[in-house]
């Protein structure tokens, strides 16, 4: 027997308790746990793991991840968490809890608690055989004395359990419509470039090659990729209609801010049909008309031909993956990065999972003919009942994926028997860019990170470990690294305090919101909110030089929404005030003579200044901007300019002068943004560039 934290592990029962309950595992996920017990403080390889669990079969190393899933959500439900079974990034897995001493003989177990083990080990038996795992090994227990009364009546009990569990199994085998589970992943296409899917007509696909932005067709089936030709500028690919014979686009080349022009193309071809602008849209289920969201959160229908166009509500925020029910009573979609829904006449608003899940990124959802409703959280997919399918946990949403990759644009046949998705394996490289040769080469041996962020005496640098979000300090070169949090939490806008001895950054709350937190960059302590009662978004923070102050924006879901303004922090007195005539602004960043505040416009299309001593704001014409850092002069700043044109850019805050640095055309990054920029010390660009891959997969659902 194995103790540790309030757990008894005993592996010839095979049988894990908690404070005398039974928690249920896998048979694999209980091979799992035993085998990193048996290794308790020892870095464990995934080699090593997957050799141990299935010694005479080749896995993916998804099956793995899963049980890892699965095992760290059974010790978490009893009050341990993550912190049992830690990961340590590129090497594997450690079992990190303190084992306890084993009980003297005089407190160990008595005969009659070998009646107990015997009925939970039969009702664990039951139970994996209803989810179909495989078969349950089970150790012999000790033989019995003969004609014990005690062991006669264990048996008689152990008989009656036998009988009980397979009454409820039979029963919930007639009433109950068992769960789903994904049986097998089909790769359609394998050139491993980043792709968005626009939608399928049951068998084509459509997508486009993010990277080059050419629009293409697959056969649901796989085999060769035939490009599709269409008269818009920079088209961006959206759903294909219920009758497969229209696509809906967006065009970037006519649009304003963030909105797109949307458009309707046959899909054998002709002339494209202007329909509106958009930043989101969806086929009604009769094809006659379209639901689109607008840049500043109005949900408008149109007919197919763009006449009738009106709006049926204004909810605000950043809509994005609008859906259609095939009842066309009901239109969802992501705003601020939650599941909404909203009648198609524009009443009864509201969330659709409220309480549900920590995800800010619950978004592509889309119907299957059963009813089933499929979205996208956490990259990783997810079925509803939605109250249409009748099953254990309907209306709870069920996680279908596992693992590292990160699966997006999920597309459910009609029958609901298949999913088709693009599923990502993400890593990114981190590089510096080069003034001299005009190149991106990799910095600190090319990790796997972003939001690299190196102290002002130049002495350390912290960094956030992509994808796994793990946030770092370490020595200049990389060397001697110290992990300063732990996941779930995942910091993003990583900045150093000007004395070194803080790092503050962003995550999201438990309760859905963005906010600013704080950790002692020597590992001291645990990273600590800076406004705990603060209900409100808090983005995009930067310290004031003097480290007294700390500016940030209140936009939801770090820009994703159509509200902002700034607030100042005065960390001495807790004090918070608003920033003048700042609504609409957002990524503020304080200059280094702490004279200055920039901002970015909602629609990422400017800049501005603010004045502290005035004031007054000015504009700075920037152009399109995203990830805006000051030099270390406060001279200039320097952003990216992320339109179809994407560069490095570098403007003058004297004279507005711009200055191309580096094309970025061609050239794909990635991270939790899908991009991220940032300086060193010497005012070089620093950036993550994708070296993962990006490829459509067809996922084959069957009943668990």
């Amino acid at each position: 027997m194995i103790r540790f934290e309030g757990f008894e592990l005993r592996p010839d029962a095979r049988s894990l308790s908690w404070n005398g309950q039974i928690i249920v595992l896998r048979s694999k996920t209980f091979d799992l746990l035993l085998y990193l017990a048996q290794h308790p403080h020892q870095v464990v390889t995934k080699d090593e793991l997957m050799a141990a669990l299935w010694p005479d079969s080749f896995v993916e190393e998804s099956n793995l991840t899963q049980h890892i899933f699965l095992l760290r959500k059974a010790l978490a439900e009893n009050g341990q968490g993550e912190r049992i079974v830690v990961t340590v990034p590129g090497k594997g897995y450690q079992f990190a809890a303190a084992l306890e001493p084993l009980p003297t003989l005089g407190e160990r177990s008595r005969p009659g608690e070998l009646m107990m083990s015997a009925v939970q080990s039969v009702t664990r038996m039951v139970i994996e055989a209803e989810e179909e795992e495989d078969t349950l090994r089970l150790a012999e227990p000790p033989a019995p004395r003969p004609h014990s009364p005690r062991w006669i009546w264990a048996a008689a009990s152990v008989g009656l359990a036998v009988l009980a569990a397979a009454a409820i199994f039979g029963w919930r085998r007639i009433h109950i419509r068992p769960p789903l589970l994904i049986s097998t992943y089909t790769k359609i296409t394998h050139d491993g470039h980043p792709k968005a899917i626009g939608g399928t007509d049951e068998s084509r696909i459509y997508f486009e090659w993010e990277d080059t932005g050419r629009i293409a067709q697959v056969s649901v089936s796989g085999g060769a990729v035939a490009p599709i030709q269409v008269a818009l500028e920079h088209p961006r690919i959206g759903e294909v209609s219920p009758d497969g014979s229209t696509l809906l686009f967006t065009s970037e080349g006519v649009g304003k801010g963030p909105a797109d022009s949307l458009w309707t193309v046959p899909v054998l071809g002709g002339f494209p049909r202007r329909v509106g602008n958009a930043v989101s849209s969806t086929w009604s289920p009769d094809g006659e008309k379209i639901a689109y969201g607008t840049a500043n959160g109005e949900i408008c229908i149109v007919r197919r031909d763009g006449t009738e166009a009106h709006r049926i509500a204004s909810v605000g925020g950043y809509l994005k993956s609008l859906a259609w029910s095939p009842d066309g009573s009901v239109i969802r979609f992501s705003r601020d990065g939650l599941l909404w829904q909203i009648s198609a006449d524009g009443a009864n608003l509201h969330q659709f999972l409220p309480g549900w899940g920590k995800s800010p990124t619950q978004w592509s959802g889309k119907w299957a003919g059963d009813g089933g409703f499929v979205f996208v959280a956490d990259g990783q997919i997810w079925l509803v009942d939605d109250g249409q399918r009748q099953g254990a946990g309907a209306g709870q949403p069920a996680q279908l994926t596992f693992g590292p990759t990160v699966w997006d644009r999920p597309m459910p046949s009609q029958d609901g028997k298949k999913i088709f998705a693009s599923g990502r394996t993400k890593r990114g490289e981190l590089v510096r860019f080069d003034p001299m040769s005009k190149q991106f080469q990799p910095i600190l041996a090319g990790i796997s990170a972003e939001f690299v962020s190196f102290s002002s005496d130049g002495k350390s640098v912290a960094y956030v470990s992509y994808p796994e979000g793990v946030l770092w300090r370490a020595n200049p070169d990389g060397s001697n690294p110290m992990q300063l949090t732990e996941p779930p939490q995942y910091p993003k806008s990583v900045r150093w305090s000007p004395d070194g001895s803080q790092i503050s950054f962003v995550d999201r709350t438990t309760q859905g919101a963005d906010a600013i937190y704080v950790v002692a960059s020597d590992g001291s302590g645990k990273p600590r909110r800076l406004l705990p009662d603060d209900r409100q978004a808090e983005t995009d923070p930067s310290w004031s030089p003097d480290g007294r102050k700390i500016v940030f924006s209140t936009s939801p879901n770090v820009g994703a929404s159509a509200k902002s303004d700034l607030r100042i922090l005065d960390l001495a007195s807790g004090k918070v005030v608003a920033v003048p005539a700042s609504d609409g602004l957002l990524v503020p960043h304080w200059s280094p003579d702490g004279l200055l505040i920039a901002a970015m416009t909602l629609d990422t299309m400017n800049m501005k200044l603010f004045n502290i001593s005035s004031g007054r704001w000015t504009n700075l014409n920037t152009g399109a901007v995203a990830f805006p850092e000051w030099s270390q002069d406060g001279r200039s700043i320097y952003y990216i300019r992320w339109t179809d044109d994407p560069a490095v850019l570098r403007i003058r805050v004297g004279d507005g002068k711009r200055e191309s640095l580096a094309d970025l055309k061609g050239v794909q990054y990635t991270g939790v943004y899908s991009l991220w920029m940032g300086l060193d010390l010497a005012d070089r660009p620093m950036m993550l560039r994708d070296i993962g891959t990006d490829d459509i997969y067809s996922l084959t659902l069957e009943s668990k």
